[in-house]
């Protein structure tokens, strides 16, 4: 009967964490709540870091949350932009040190328009605790 009563207990526990696990931005984005998206470009005092430098495995682990949920940066073009582009690739990272910021921008090309090459995303995290803060996005223009 005590082993019942334990599982029972168990399974009642583990529903109240499954339930009340906070959705992260991403499931936001998913369900259709751009709140954390401005169009724009970051203004912040960036450091290029490229793919990462001494800050590799934050990059890495941070471009692992992006990539695990890559149909957003779609779903971002289609909520802000009419023009058909082709798939978004990793540009690079960088961080503002001041603000504790990570950037990661993503980039997608634009064929054969006029005035744009493409449309770039900027996920800003936070850098000590890497949880999405905000998203940039604009298109780019041709130089």
């Amino acid at each position: 009967m005590n082993k019942i009563i334990t599982l029972i207990v168990t399974i009642v526990v583990l529903i109240a964490i499954v339930s009340c696990t906070r959705r992260d931005e991403f499931d936001l984005l998913h369900n259709g709540d751009f709140s954390i998206v401005t169009k724009g470009s970051y203004r912040g005092r960036l450091l290029f870091l490229g793919d990462g430098r001494e800050h590799r495995e934050t990059v890495e682990y941070l471009r692992g949350l992006v990539e695990q949920n890559f149909d957003v940066l779609d779903l971002i073009s289609e909520r802000f932009y009419t023009i058909s582009h082709m798939g978004y690739k990793f540009k690079y990272a960088a961080l503002d040190e001041e603000a504790e910021i990570m950037m990661l921008r993503y980039f997608a090309r634009i064929r054969e328009h006029p005035v744009y090459a493409g449309y770039q995303i900027q996920f800003l995290f936070d850098s000590r605790s890497r949880k999405l803060k905000s998203i940039y996005t604009e298109e780019v223009p041709l130089e």
